[in-house]
């Protein structure tokens, strides 16, 4: 068999036979024809074991991609982008997958790579902003010399898309991380004139030292939130920002906490308990009083992200 002869084994979709095939004939030479083959023989196989949810071999395939990538003409960089599609496959499929392994690949990307594109009716971002969202999802938790090694491909994605909600918030963290506390409230503010998200406001919470300012914000989180299980975390701030002052309001948002935590099973915090032993003798407000409260939350909210 030759490496034509395996290139029609992949467009008739016999993936394993290909692969085998290949495998045969790179033991034994390998030119241009053949590192390439075996190049795209690779990455079907990849794909194969992704759907058929066997992921340490797509790893082991994943690897086996990154070394025989020096070894082909990518001229269009198409094989640069399969592996790149593949390294945001298993990030989405493995937990602390060391996704920054492949900046190299990344920084590789074409101006194609960075135009976003439609899928079954709906507007997806670019590949690269793709990319630069995986990198950067648990920002807060990254030290300043991870931001420092990816930042040029982040600088490339808020120049693309300068208004895209997740560059904005990515920007905001970054500079929380280094301390410009200012310019990372102006940001979320930019950030809240156009959207309304629930994290948003709790996010910008965190930022602000003003206790009424704080209350309205998570206040607008809890309203914001349609999903009742990520609403109790909501709840158990302004428990505990109203402890002192207004124990009764945070009597009510610790009964809250409790009712969605036990609802769906989920952990109650030491914290929780303790706070809860606190307010064991203050008088929950009524729900109407609470839901008034968050009424004139937006209009305090307002005001804030008005000013400049």
């Amino acid at each position: 068999m030759e490496v034509r002869d395996i290139f029609e084994l992949r467009k008739e979709g016999r993936t394993e036979e290909a692969y085998r095939a290949i495998l045969q004939i790179y033991a034994i030479h390998q030119g241009p024809h053949t590192n390439l083959c075996m190049f795209w023989c690779t990455n079907d196989l990849f794909k194969m074991r992704v759907r058929e949810k066997r992921i340490d071999e797509a790893r082991k395939l994943l690897y086996q991609l990154t070394q025989l990538y020096p070894h082909i003409q990518d001229r269009l960089l198409m094989g640069n982008r399969a592996i790149v599609n593949a390294a945001l496959t298993l990030d989405k499929n493995i937990d602390n997958f060391n996704l920054v392994y492949f900046m190299p690949f990344f920084n590789r990307m074409t101006e194609a790579d960075w135009q976003p594109y439609i899928a079954q009716g709906h507007s997806v971002p670019s590949l690269g902003q793709q990319v630069v969202n995986h990198l950067l999802k648990n920002l807060p938790q990254r030290d300043t010399k991870y931001v420092d090694t990816i930042a040029d491909l982040f600088r490339t994605a808020l120049k693309k898309s300068p208004y895209y909600k997740e560059n904005l918030r990515h920007l905001a963290q970054m500079h929380t991380l280094f301390g410009k506390k200012k310019e990372a409230v102006d940001t979320y503010k930019k950030l809240l004139r156009r959207h309304h998200d629930s994290y948003l406001y709790a996010e910008l919470a965190k930022l602000i030292y003003n206790p009424s300012e704080k209350i309205a914000l998570y206040s607008m989180a809890v309203t914001m939130q349609r999903k009742e299980e990520y609403r109790a975390k909501y709840h158990l701030e302004l428990a505990a920002l109203m402890q002192d002052t207004l124990p009764a309001r945070a009597a009510y948002e610790l009964q809250c906490y409790f009712g969605i935590r036990q609802r769906h099973q989920q952990h109650i915090t030491a914290f929780a308990k303790r706070l809860m032993d606190k307010l064991k003798t203050a008088k929950p407000v009524k729900d109407e009083d609470e839901r008034l409260m968050y009424l004139r939350a937006k209009a305090v909210v307002n005001k804030l992200i008005d000013n400049e």
